[in-house]
């Protein structure tokens, strides 16, 4: 772990790091991507969607690191994704329906 890593960790320290994953695919790999992200107990949602990505994650980590280490070593390396964009989410004011005060 990197000076970087210790930082964000002690930003999130007892919170939970959410994130929206866009990624992008090679066309005729969607779908076995899709079905393989289901499969990490991290993953929250999955999505197939227009626009800019092919394929919007939503995950919830314990650690900044675990974060990052799924990106790169899980993610990265599925057969067919040719890019991720990362986006963390900072403040939940409403998930699943229910309203955060």
């Amino acid at each position: 772990m990197d000076d970087k890593d210790t930082i964000m960790n002690e930003y999130y320290e007892r919170h939970i790091v959410t994130a929206l994953i866009g990624i992008t695919c090679d066309t005729s790999k969607i779908e076995d991507v899709s079905r393989e992200l289901v499969k990490y107990h991290n993953v929250e949602d999955v999505f197939l969607t227009t626009g800019d990505f092919d394929i919007i994650v939503k995950v919830k980590f314990p650690e900044y690191s675990d974060l990052k280490d799924f990106i790169l070593n899980s993610i990265s390396k599925l057969d067919g994704v040719t890019k991720t964009e990362s986006m963390l989410v900072v403040s939940t004011y409403k998930e699943r329906g229910v309203a955060f005060e």
